[in-house]
């Protein structure tokens, strides 16, 4: 039987994803039409939210450890009704307030993601882990089929700020589920120790291997400016608001298929094997998509990145949060882990991000091939991940026997 908290946790999330990937491909067209093109407010207003997201959680980091701290998650998904009110007050002028709709953004991640990631890792049993996260994902993107096409109409028929309201009452769901969550493992002491954590880590040397795949997501997919490159590719092929939706609901269906297949069929011992094949396919497309920009070459890349992207997404979030909840971890450091996580995922988007913007001034074929880079390197960093937690996974049975 599953518990309350774990049908409420992933309500949460589903819901949060819907808002996502409006904020990922309605937006950024939103953002590229009223500026007649120009990607550099786009750039300025993600910079700015990824350097308030990280301020805010480390400002935060001691008052997640209080009891009251699942406060600072209702904070930011009111914080998030707030931002969305802003831009339909805005409407066209919302490029002229950039850094105020910037600021917006990243208090509301900030606020949200400061507890929400310790939250789930507590509510969630390593034993249900692969299920969640299998499952979870089938769910999203079976609503992300429906929304997009909805949103993708919605917007062709009545425009884009008004579609904003009915993501509105996805918000206003969010606070109600919210406030019904219990939150029932308040974390050892009221102040985080991230010397004392490093210390301790020292034996746990899979950590690195961790900390390094959260730099390289942040170069590139996890907030960072690759997504919205790729978005601004595909709206170049599909430039109207319904075919884009149809485009983005067409491959949410093939990673339902993947979801189920995570949760009910792939064994862990063949991730690496299915990332070896499906990667390197993906990143010898997108070179070819950089270069010819077309129906074909935008549809066969995001095939291919949709499978390797999701897996990816699916065995990083697996052992960050099996990994959080190591005894260590688990009964005094889970603030200070994720804290650690969240710094490297600030790196990361700092570099993707001011790559971004300078995109606005320099070639932008030669920032380009920087982001394919970015995109080797998480590859490379993801595979090793999963072969260093088999290798630690082997030792733990082998001192067991």
């Amino acid at each position: 039987m599953l518990s309350r908290n774990y049908k409420i946790l992933f309500s949460l999330r589903l819901l949060k994803s819907i808002l996502t990937s409006f904020v990922d491909v309605f937006l950024v067209l939103y953002f590229i039409n009223v500026s007649n093109n120009n990607i550099l407010p786009l750039g300025i207003y993600k910079l700015v939210a990824m350097v308030t997201v990280y301020l805010v959680v480390f400002l935060l980091r001691n008052y997640c450890k209080s009891k009251n701290r699942v406060w600072l998650m209702r904070i930011g998904i009111i914080l998030y009704f707030i931002y969305f009110l802003a831009i339909i007050l805005l409407k066209e002028n919302v490029v002229d307030y950039i850094y105020l709709i910037g600021l917006l953004y990243g208090l509301e991640e900030g606020f949200y993601y400061s507890v929400y990631n310790t939250i789930e890792s507590d509510g969630i049993e390593n034993k249900d882990r692969e299920k969640y996260l299998g499952s979870y994902n089938g769910y999203k993107n079976i609503v992300s089929i429906i929304f997009p096409l909805f949103f993708g109409g919605l917007i062709q028929n009545s425009g884009f700020i008004n579609t904003i309201i009915f993501v509105l009452v996805i918000v206003v769901l969010e606070i109600i589920l919210s406030v019904m969550l219990k939150d029932n493992n308040i974390p050892k002491g009221d102040k985080t120790n991230l010397k004392e954590f490093k210390n301790d880590m020292k034996k746990h040397p899979e950590l690195k291997s961790i900390i390094i795949t959260n730099i390289c997501s942040g170069l590139t997919y996890s907030e960072g400016a690759l997504s919205y490159v790729i978005t601004i590719y595909i709206i170049k092929v599909f430039s109207e608001s319904v075919s884009l939706g149809i485009f983005t609901s067409i491959f949410s269906a093939i990673s339902i298929i993947i979801g189920f297949l995570f949760a009910n069929v792939i064994k862990p011992k063949y991730y690496i094997k299915l990332l070896g094949i499906t990667l390197p396919i993906a990143i010898v497309l997108l070179c070819i998509m950089l270069f010819d920009c077309n129906f074909i070459t935008v549809v066969l890349y995001n095939l291919f990145q949709t499978i390797s992207r999701l897996l990816s997404d699916l065995i990083k979030e697996r052992n960050i949060f099996n990994f959080s909840n190591i005894k260590t971890i688990k009964k005094e450091y889970k603030v200070e882990y994720f804290l650690t996580l969240e710094t490297a995922l600030f790196i990361g988007r700092v570099i993707s991000n001011t790559l971004f913007i300078l995109m606005a001034f320099l070639n932008a074929r030669f920032i380009m091939a920087i982001f394919v880079l970015f995109v080797i390197l998480q590859a490379v960093s993801i595979i090793k991940l999963q072969y260093d937690m088999n290798k630690c996974n082997a030792v733990n049975l082998e001192l067991q026997n």
